[in-house]
């Protein structure tokens, strides 16, 4: 993406919906296009979102994204962490083989105290349900 959003430094790289109380975040198609300000300005967005009381759930949807960088799935794991730190839980939907073997991989190079795992459902709605009964 280009244009206001590279200039101003708050370029989306989730589109960001709310159900019950799980978040999901939708990584846009390419996230390692985004300049490392939107990148950070995303960070501190979302983090506050997932601090909420209300979100007891994250749920990251990689359907639409082609191409995954670092620094992203810094963001998607420092997001995990957060939400475990809160009693919550997060999983992941929607990803590609090769998506998931860059999960795969940039998880593997992250220390062993910030490795994420994350149960990959085959849909939203079973990522929903399932998270969401986790509550219950």
């Amino acid at each position: 993406m280009s244009g206001v959003y590279s200039v101003r430094g708050d370029e989306p790289v989730f589109v960001v919906e709310q159900v019950s109380g799980v978040l999901i975040l939708t990584l846009i198609a390419d996230p390692a296009a985004a300049n490392y300000r939107s990148k950070q300005f995303e960070y501190n967005r979302l983090m506050k979102a997932v601090s909420e009381p209300e979100i007891t759930g994250l749920l990251f949807d990689f359907q639409i994204c082609e191409k995954l960088d670092s620094v992203s799935m810094g963001i998607v794991i420092a997001l995990t962490l957060r939400i475990r730190d809160l009693d919550g839980n997060a999983a992941i939907c929607g990803c590609t083989d090769e998506i998931a073997q860059t999960v795969a991989r940039l998880n593997a190079t992250e220390p062993m105290g910030r490795r994420s795992e994350w149960t990959h459902f085959p849909s939203r709605r079973h990522a929903i349900e399932a998270l969401c009964s986790e509550v219950n």
